[in-house]
């Protein structure tokens, strides 16, 4: 990373600048209000997030920042985790606190038993129809749009329902004076919190709505390790860089090798790079060779460059040779 001094600032002017920031994002904040103001933070262009936390809600979100936006598809995949509130008897049309009532329901008094009893039903593939307000895609268009726009949706929200997995879900405690239950759900990817709030209430014999959310892991990262963000309380640009988190580091079991500055214009062009067993050992351990032959993916540096490829690569037994094939120039 290269950088100018003006009045004190560091003003960031190389592309090689990559990784990952984790920040804890405070409630009243979209996801896309955080990456827009540590754009300016670090002021530079290149800066996404992974997996979009709704304003209401607090927590970790991932944010890209440089040529490490275009591992998001790599890394979107992992499992996250949420500690959220169901708020029973009251039934909202974003499915949270901040929405108009739509449906009202009697709240059995025994809801913290029958909780209890309910629960594995949630637990493995589920089912699920994602909230009308959502960031869900239906002909191009998020369909939060529709609703914002026409308050409906140009066909029925059942043409959305799709199959999530649940690996966990536990109470963490329940309150009949409020009538709220606690509960930590361990998910796969697209499940949405919201509905399955929703969803719960129901069984449970009433209605309810998500009234807290807290995302507190993205797989393999935790919140405890993220910098808090809010409207008052934005991280400067120095703490932002030292808790960089770089590209290798965000796929931990993608094995790295360095290769010499001949092989860069073949990777540049996207070309495939034949290498023998014994050209990789010079550059890697013993074990390190032992995990490539055995892997699909492997991240490639340069001598004398700052940024590195993702490749497929595929190891030839016969011939005892690597086939590297660049796929994502990373930095």
């Amino acid at each position: 990373m290269s950088s100018n001094q003006l009045a004190g600032e560091t003003i960031l002017t190389s592309s090689s600048l990559s990784g990952l920031i984790l920040v804890d994002k405070a409630a009243g904040l979209t996801s896309h209000s955080v990456v827009s103001a540590i754009r300016k933070i670090l002021k530079m262009d290149k800066v996404g997030h992974l997996g979009t936390l709704d304003p209401f809600a607090t927590g970790l979100l991932p944010i890209l920042v440089g040529g490490s936006t275009r591992l998001s598809d790599e890394i979107m995949d992992g499992k996250k985790q949420y500690l959220f509130t169901i708020s029973l008897g009251v039934e909202t049309d974003t499915l949270d606190y901040s929405g108009r009532t739509i449906a009202e329901a009697e709240v059995p008094v025994n809801f913290d038993v029958k909780i209890k009893d309910i629960l594995s039903q949630f637990i493995g593939e589920v089912e699920q129809i994602p909230p009308v307000y959502s960031a869900l895609k239906m002909n191009g268009r998020p369909l939060y749009e529709y609703m914002r726009a026409t308050g409906k949706l140009p066909d029925s929200i059942e043409t959305k329902k799709r199959l999530v997995f649940i690996e966990k879900l536990e109470l963490v405690s329940s309150d009949l004076e409020k009538k709220s239950v606690v509960l930590r759900v361990l998910c796969g990817k697209g499940t949405y919190v919201r509905s399955l709030a929703r969803d719960i209430s129901i069984e449970i014999g009433t209605v309810g709505h998500c009234s807290q959310l807290r995302r507190e892991y993205v797989e393999p990262w935790s919140v405890d390790n993220a910098i808090f963000f809010s409207f008052e309380e934005k991280p400067s640009q120095e703490i932002l860089l030292n808790n960089l988190i770089l590209p290798e580091q965000m796929l931990p079991t993608v094995p790295k090798i360095e290769l010499v500055e001949e092989f860069f214009k073949q990777l540049s062009s996207g070309n495939v790079i034949v290498l023998g067993e014994n050209q990789v050992a010079e550059k890697t351990s013993s074990e390190s060779i032992k995990t490539l032959v055995n892997c699909t993916r492997i991240f490639v540096k340069i001598e004398g460059y700052d940024f590195m490829f993702l490749a497929d690569v595929e190891y030839i037994k016969s011939e005892e040779i690597f086939k590297i094939k660049p796929k994502k120039k990373i930095s």
